[in-house]
């Protein structure tokens, strides 16, 4: 299983951001959906890697959260909700996300108590994904989501106003055919660290 703690960054001087990332998250597949734990953290429990990646890019891309992941055993039955869960998957996660907390500029840690090194391997690709991420311009990102929305670059050049040109050059400098391509990768990752 897996357990993601996500802590809101610089929450006592901003504002309650929680309500938007949980929106954000509804779509992703949970076993025990994101819920509000205490003050600005969330959890949820996913038994999916794909949906890990998911909930991952969501929380990365908004770029003012801390991110824990837990990989490990969880205790049967489970409860009605993801903080009321018990086992190794949801401890973990708790000392990640603090550790995330000094990680530099991508906030996200991995932990499991039962396979460290799977773990390791898990968060450095993670954070790798999580650097082409966080550097993405909002220009670029413009361009990414018009050309995942069209059926073809020249319509979303078209729906954007610029050259199929343009579009080509401002998804090459976004890296996005790199960040994708690490995407099965850490799948598989995820899935090897249960």
């Amino acid at each position: 299983m897996f357990a993601l703690t996500i802590d809101q960054r610089g929450s006592r001087r901003g504002e309650d951001l929680v309500p938007r990332l949980l929106a954000a998250l509804a779509d992703v597949p949970a076993v025990l959906p994101f819920e509000r734990t205490v003050g600005d953290e969330v959890q949820g429990l996913l038994d999916d890697a794909d949906a890990v990646l998911a909930a991952l890019l969501v929380v990365l891309r908004d770029g003012r959260w801390s991110v824990g992941l837990g990989i490990g055993s969880v205790e049967h039955p489970l409860p009605a909700s993801a903080p009321a869960a018990r086992g190794q998957a949801l401890l973990d996660p708790r000392a990640a996300v603090e550790r995330a907390k000094g990680a530099g500029e991508v906030r996200l840690a991995v932990a499991s108590a039962s396979d460290p090194v799977a773990a390791r391997d898990v968060e450095a690709l993670a954070r790798l994904i999580g650097i082409l991420v966080l550097r993405r311009t909002e220009r670029q990102w413009a361009v990414v989501d018009a050309v995942d929305a069209a059926p073809t670059q020249r319509a979303a050049a078209e729906a954007l106003g610029v050259t199929p040109q343009n579009v080509s050059q401002a998804l090459a400098a976004s890296a996005i055919a790199v960040e994708r391509a690490g995407y099965p990768v850490l799948v598989r990752l995820l899935e090897e660290a249960t």
